[in-house]
């Protein structure tokens, strides 16, 4: 029986991760910050070690770290939102919470007498907010401390993997969307406003953005962590192929007023626009046979479906 280790597993991407994990038969440990609430991992919990420890208190997570054992890490815990400041110290707090936990627990993992192979999740919020299509090696141009402090971390780890002898690697994700998603994010936020009968409207119609259902990201995540020593030190999970947010809204819109709905073509996007937040995927992950499977319209049926239970459910979490 494998034995994994996965940091963030109580979040969204991370507990679709957890519960592929716990269906394959793996022994599966998550690593949970003091106070996170395990909600999303209700179904499986008695079939996982749920484990807490302060991510900068080092000696409890090399002591986790040890007792787990792993094979495998997948490295998912991250702040994703820090409002801006004037003053800059929200780069300050990204950091901190983004940067640091990853340096204590390579210390962790790297007194291991045999290393797991490493994944962590970064985004293309590394990359900015351009006007076309990028390529995975594309300048890194973040617009905000979330994507600053990830750049940071992808180059902590690659340079971790030069000096270590670590199989780390670091998936740069595009947009993910899927059940049990926070409504603070594109996807379930429209399917919330239209569910309670409001207009599924967004603020940037013409914005493009590059998304993925969850099971295809998990998927990426599986075949990464598979290939890890072999894998370039940044892998670029992505289609190359942009959403109009106007088009997602409206298809949103469609699907939860008729389930059975057929979804128009997506319109033809311009090569080049304001805001747009794409990239091709890396070579090297089409190589090893990765493509997304899910389709827009499965995965926002699917979505929608589970964010109605949710909403029924007497205990309605935001987490």
């Amino acid at each position: 029986m494998a034995r994994v280790l996965i940091t963030g597993g109580t979040g969204f991407i991370g507990s679709h991760l957890v519960r592929d994990c716990v269906a394959r038969g793996e022994e599966v440990t998550v690593l949970a910050r003091p106070g996170s609430d395990p909600w999303r991992l209700a179904d499986v919990a008695d079939r996982i070690s749920l484990v807490r420890a302060h991510p900068l208190d080092a000696p409890a997570v090399a002591a986790v770290v040890a007792r787990a054992g792993p094979r495998r890490v997948f490295h998912l815990a991250a702040r994703t939102r820090t409002p801006a400041r004037d003053d800059l110290s929200d780069l300050e707090d990204a950091t901190a919470a983004n940067v640091a936990p990853l340096r204590v627990l390579l210390d962790a993992l790297r007194q291991l007498d045999d290393p797991p192979a490493i994944v962590r999740t970064g985004s293309l919020a590394e990359l900015g907010e351009t006007d076309r299509v990028l390529d995975p090696d594309a300048a890194e141009r973040p617009r905000d401390g979330y994507g600053l402090s990830a750049l940071m971390g992808t180059h902590v780890l690659r340079l971790a993997r030069a000096r270590l002898g670590l199989p780390a690697v670091t998936a740069r994700l595009c947009l993910t969307y899927g059940g049990d998603q926070s409504p603070d994010f594109l996807v379930p936020g429209l399917i919330r406003k239209a569910l309670s009968g409001l207009p599924a409207r967004v603020l940037r119609p013409q914005a493009q953005r590059d998304l993925i259902h969850v099971r295809d990201c998990v998927a990426a995540l599986r075949l990464v962590a598979d290939h890890a020593a072999a894998l370039p030190p940044i892998v670029t999970v992505a289609t190359g192929r942009p959403l109009l947010a106007g088009h997602l809204a409206d298809a949103v819109a469609a699907l939860v007023a008729r389930p059975d709905a057929l979804l128009p073509p997506p319109p033809a996007v311009p090569a080049t626009a304001a805001h747009v937040v794409s990239s091709r995927p890396s070579p090297e992950i089409t190589a090893l046979g990765w493509q997304p499977h899910v389709g827009l319209a499965e995965g926002l049926r699917e979505t929608i479906t589970w964010e109605r239970a949710r909403i029924m459910s007497p205990q309605e979490c935001l987490a």
